[in-house]
């Protein structure tokens, strides 16, 4: 009778990601072009408006350890946190109010929804969305109309209907991509989606710099800070209801819904790099994990519609985060059921 032979990996001690303080140190450094960015406009408004909510972040982390005799946790959570809030306010809330939210929000999403490192609810959407419903009129307003989507039929139109200023080189920037770059496939960008994506008319920070964005989004996939299938799921999804469901709940035409549009408003892209693929509300699974990017993408959707709404992305993520507790119980029962029947 032969032996049975052990074979024995290092492969569970071998890391497939950074650390959790080395991804915050990335992601933070990510996000200094967005800073840069404010300080090169003169938005002082918003720099101190993130400062204050930084802070509000940091009380919150030391309420919830001090008290209790637990360490500080000094893996960068807390810094980030309060960064990504901070973008995702506008000045217009004032700074009271800004300051207020983000100790708050930040100490009930913890508290509540399982504490510092294991919460389920992402602490920075929950925050948005206290900010939102206990102040809306603060917040800018829908960029596109009802009323401006049904006189010129699409959504981009009424924002240009309703005096939508662009920037200086929109045009030579459009003829360059059309003519240059995409002439050849038969395909014409019109003026201004480069404005959009340069520099989207936002009092919220995080809506403004989409060129930005997508920039960092390839650094953070690339160091593998967060996972591409998430964002992507819910990008991808996103689009394709935008597309074949446009204009919704505003019109009935079906296939011809304004992707870039909806992508460039909204807070759409900063939302699916920075604040649905968080680590701590993040499945393990690849299934769980199309899943939460395709539960997301309906939630923006329904939530936002063609684009345009200041404080829907992140209800958007509070509803796909709502589904976390299901998807870890069917990642569970999927992992214990393989493991019976191997």
């Amino acid at each position: 009778m032969t032996g049975r032979t052990w074979v024995v990996s290092p492969s569970p001690f071998v890391l497939t990601r950074p650390t959790v303080p080395t991804m915050s140190v990335i992601m933070s450094a990510t996000i200094v072009p967005i800073l840069v960015m404010l300080v090169l406009e003169g938005d002082f408004a918003s720099l101190f408006a993130v400062a204050l909510s930084l802070l509000g972040s940091l009380i919150a982390e030391l309420c919830m350890t001090v008290p209790f005799g637990k360490p500080f946790q000094r893996d960068g959570t807390v810094v980030v946190t309060g960064l990504l809030t901070g973008l995702l306010l506008p000045s217009t809330l004032g700074f009271v109010t800004v300051f207020t939210v983000a100790l708050t929000g930040t100490l009930f999403a913890r508290a509540v929804f399982g504490g510092t490192g294991s919460y389920w609810i992402s602490p920075v959407a929950t925050t948005v969305a206290i900010a939102f419903m206990s102040q809306p009129s603060l917040f800018p307003p829908q960029l596109v109309t009802p009323e401006g989507i049904s006189m010129v039929g699409d959504a981009f139109g009424s924002l240009k209907l309703d005096g939508f200023a662009r920037i200086a080189s929109d045009s030579s920037v459009t003829d360059f991509l059309n003519d240059r770059m995409l002439g050849g496939i038969g395909v014409r960008v019109p003026e201004g989606y480069v404005t959009l994506l340069w520099r989207s008319p936002s009092a919220i920070p995080a809506f403004r710099y989409n060129s930005v964005i997508l920039l960092s989004s390839v650094f953070l996939i690339a160091l593998n800070v967060i996972d591409w299938i998430i964002p992507l799921v819910f990008v991808a999804t996103y689009s394709a209801l935008v597309r074949m469901i446009p204009l919704f709940p505003f019109a009935p035409t079906m296939r011809q819904g304004d992707i870039l549009f909806a992508l460039l408003t909204s807070g759409i892209l900063f939302t699916a790099f920075y604040v649905l693929p968080e680590f701590s509300t993040s499945p393990r699974s690849r299934a769980g994990k199309i899943a939460t990017g395709a539960i997301g993408g309906i939630a923006a959707f329904l939530i936002c519609g063609p684009g345009g709404s200041p404080g829907g992305a992140a209800f958007a993520v509070i509803a796909t985060n709502a589904f976390a507790p299901l998807v870890e119980f069917l990642e569970t029962r999927s992992a214990a059921f393989s493991g019976e029947s191997a």
